[in-house]
């Protein structure tokens, strides 16, 4: 009678846990995404709110996922080496994040910092100089690279 009551209470547990795991959950977590959304599209105010949801749920949405995707930045230039007096043309590649973007050149001279996304610089005495940048978007991400200059 133990064997049997055990048994049976065993293969209740399994029964149990094999339904639960048919992927019940995602399809929950996909349900709720479409109303938000669907309710985005009719009331205005709820349009900010919109890129969170669409952040959680980037396959469900094209356009939302690129503006609440992640920060990133990669640092670019016409250059990276020449005689001195060498001029460069900076340029901030930029993917995702949330505008307002701000930014950053330290260009490694002692040269003041400079605050554009495509700056130009001259670098007026030979050497090894390393330029970085760093971006921050309005949600606090940020993201940072930098470029190694060889200037003769």
């Amino acid at each position: 009678m133990r064997i049997l009551g055990c048994s049976a209470s065993l293969g209740m547990m399994i029964a149990l846990a094999v339904a639960g795991c048919g992927g019940g959950g995602t399809s929950t977590s996909e349900t709720p995404k479409p109303t938000p959304t669907t309710a985005a599209a009719p009331t205005a105010p709820t349009a900010p709110a919109t890129p969170p949801t669409t952040a959680a749920g980037a396959p469900d949405a094209g356009e939302g996922d690129e503006e609440a995707g992640p920060l990133l930045a990669w640092a670019d230039s016409d250059t990276d080496e020449g005689k001195a007096p060498l001029t460069i043309k900076f340029k901030a590649d930029i993917e995702g994040g949330t505008p307002p973007l701000s930014y950053v050149w330290k260009f490694g001279d002692g040269t003041p910092d400079v605050t554009e996304a495509n700056p130009t610089h001259v670098y007026q005495k030979p050497g090894k100089y390393r330029a970085d940048l760093e971006v921050k978007d309005s949600a606090g991400d940020s993201d940072s690279d930098y470029l190694e200059i060889e200037v003769q």
